[in-house]
């Protein structure tokens, strides 16, 4: 069956309407808060040809954890995991879309990276992308493990690296400032930790998890559990570049028989190694929403992130400013 694909502008609430690419967005001692928002949801619009809210939705299968980046000619691409109608159950895949603006259709998504190696036990997903001069770098959860890959084709085919560049994790979120690599990814115990590398491939573990869930703040969006990073290096209009991290927060465990109502939140460091949230209790994007993937030009951002169409699993995008 073939999906609907279509494009929202929308998003959650954010109390604090902050500059995306000034130094007066955090000054040069307090927290940068570039990439916070405001985020807004708009409402579907139904002159245009897209399938608002979403931007990838299907009535049988899911579609989960996207990242996004610009494209070549303008415009964004979409990456996303999907599992394919046929059995076995658990073999996703990534699949790619290109999307040339806000209100126009997503191209008809196709997959473009399998799992085929024996320690990505059936599956990958999880896309995180990195663009460099020269190509796209990929790192995707497949088994227990972070794998990576490279394109020169703008995300067409994939070149693997032969075995995982981070074991036991998943869930990646990576950036890269031109002198170190990042990849922000969710432990064995639910923590968020960080790897940090001079190449991207040989990554060193950080002993101590980047964020935990706050457990002795019981109003906090994020309370009882965090996951699904994704990172950014953003650079300040004064030259001066920071971290961004955007992560899915849980305030409370799901009842019995219920989905889990994740809401987006924001963290960030001027020098990789020491990490604020942001002030309060409140997320920068409502649930339900999770698995966020964000992309920044200038005082534009789009970030695509999971949410409920009905029962199955959806992308949505939020737009900023």
């Amino acid at each position: 069956m073939r999906a609907r694909l279509g494009l929202l502008a929308m998003a959650g609430l954010a109390g604090c309407g902050i500059g995306f690419a000034d130094d007066s967005s955090g000054g040069h001692d307090q927290l940068p808060v570039s990439g916070a928002g405001p985020w807004r949801r708009l409402p579907a619009d139904p002159t245009s040809p897209a399938d608002e809210p979403w931007l990838a939705t299907d009535p049988v299968l899911e579609f989960t954890e996207p990242a996004v980046v610009g494209g070549a000619d303008g415009g964004y691409l979409l990456f996303v995991t999907r599992e394919p109608a046929g059995s076995p159950a658990g073999d996703t895949q990534i699949w790619r879309g290109e999307l040339p603006a806000a209100g126009q259709l997503v191209t008809p998504l196709e997959p473009v990276l399998e799992a085929d190696r024996p320690w990505e036990e059936g599956h990958v997903g999880d896309p995180a992308i990195v663009v460099t001069s020269d190509r796209l770098v990929m790192f995707y959860t497949g088994g227990t493990g972070v794998g990576r890959a490279d394109s020169t084709d703008g995300g067409r085919t994939w070149t693997k690296w032969p075995a995982p560049v981070i074991t036991d994790a998943r869930s990646p979120g990576a950036a890269y400032d031109g002198a170190t690599w990042l990849v922000a990814f969710v432990d064995g115990a639910g923590a968020i930790g960080l790897a940090r590398s001079p190449d991207g491939h040989d990554f060193v573990r950080d002993p101590d998890p980047l964020l935990t869930a706050r457990a002795d703040a019981p109003g906090a969006f994020d309370h009882a559990a965090v996951t699904q990073p994704a990172l950014a290096w953003l650079v300040e209009g004064t030259g001066r570049g920071h971290w961004a991290l955007w992560y899915a927060g849980l305030a409370q465990p799901p009842a019995a028989g219920d989905a889990p109502a994740y809401a987006v939140g924001y963290a960030a460091s001027w020098d990789g190694q020491q990490w604020d949230r942001l002030a309060g209790d409140r997320p920068v994007v409502a649930a339900p929403a999770d698995a966020p993937a964000v992309f920044l030009d200038g005082n534009h951002g789009v970030m695509a992130f999971g949410a409920i169409n009905g029962r199955r699993p959806a992308i949505a995008l939020a737009i900023t400013p």
